[in-house]
């Protein structure tokens, strides 16, 4: 089933590497408008940010020799940052599952239309 905005450009086949780029280009226009995609950006923001919390932490801690007062700023800031990481992982990981699942839902649907057209011709074939 097409898409309005999303199946509606049909790359042409033309010689060589014209149509090549044309397909990317569609292809990179397709994945742009996939409603997935401000999500998984998201995602990949919160992920990013906990991996800077980490690293600031580490940056603090450096010159500091002794556990007692390294302690703080580890709970505060290298978990919340793990915590973080972990987080956008988990649930980029879903979306992608998700999105997996609709895409398989979409094949199984256009095998089973192919199917039943089958079914209907040779049905009227019989007859």
């Amino acid at each position: 089933m097409p898409r309005p905005g999303f199946d509606d450009v049909s790359p042409q086949v033309g010689a060589g590497s014209d149509a090549e780029t044309l397909q990317r280009a569609i292809a990179l226009v397709r994945a742009w408008r996939d409603p997935a995609l401000p999500g998984l950006v998201f995602l990949i923001a919160l992920a990013v940010t906990g991996g800077g919390a980490i690293a600031f932490v580490v940056f603090q801690i450096v010159g500091v020799p002794y556990v007692a007062l390294q302690l703080p700023f580890v709970v505060s800031g290298a978990l919340g940052g793990a915590a973080l990481v972990m987080t956008g992982a988990l649930l980029a990981a879903v979306l992608a599952e998700r999105r997996d699942r609709v895409i398989a839902r979409a094949e199984m649907r256009e095998v089973v239309d192919e199917l039943c057209a089958i079914v209907h011709l040779v049905s009227q074939r019989r007859q």
